[in-house]
C-alpha cells in the first residue's frame, strides 16, 4: 500500500493510498485493524469488539479529485477546532510533505510527484501550500 496522505486523531485516521496489488488495502486495513484491537484490549484487559465500523473506501478518479482529498485530509483537525492551520498538527501529511523527514517517512513521495506530475519535491511543497491556503481562504 502506498500511502500519499494521512492524519492520525483521537478517534480515526484519514489515509489516501493507492493500492499497490489487488486488495492491499483492504488486507492492510484488516491487519491494522485486527493488531490496534489486539493491542488496545490487551492493555485495558478486555476482550470483545473494539471498532464500531469499518473502513470507508472512496474511488478517486480525477486529478482534481485527488487534489480536493489531498486538503480534506490536511484540514481536517481545522474542521475538528483542534489547529487554526495544519502546520500546527504533527500526526498528518501537511508537516510530513512540508518539513519532510530524514528517516522514517509515511508518506510516498515519488509516488506524489508521479500522480501529480510534478517533478521536484520543492514545486510539489509549493502546490500543496496553495492548495491548502487557497481552501483556507474559502472559510472552511
Amino acid at each position: 500500500m502506498c500511502v500519499l496522505n494521512y492524519i492520525v486523531t483521537s478517534n480515526h485516521v484519514h489515509l489516501l493510498v493507492v493500492d499497490t496489488k489487488k486488495n492491499v488495502i483492504a488486507k492492510s486495513l484488516q491487519l491494522i485493524a485486527g493488531r490496534t484491537a489486539q493491542e488496545f484490549n490487551q492493555r485495558k484487559k478486555r476482550k470483545g469488539a473494539f471498532r464500531e465500523d469499518r473502513y470507508h473506501a472512496t474511488a478517486v478518479e480525477t486529478d482534481a479529485h485527488l487534489t480536493k482529498c489531498m486538503v480534506y485530509i490536511d484540514l481536517n483537525m481545522i474542521r475538528a477546532g483542534v489547529v487554526s492551520h495544519p502546520s500546527e498538527y504533527r500526526l498528518g501529511g501537511f508537516h510530513e510533505i512540508q518539513n519532510p523527514p530524514k528517516r522514517y517517512a509515511v508518506i510516498n513521495r515519488k509516488a506524489l510527484l508521479d500522480l501529480f506530475s510534478i517533478g521536484n519535491h520543492a514545486r510539489f511543497q509549493q502546490e500543496h501550500s496553495y492548495w491548502v491556503e487557497a481552501e483556507l481562504q474559502t472559510d472552511i
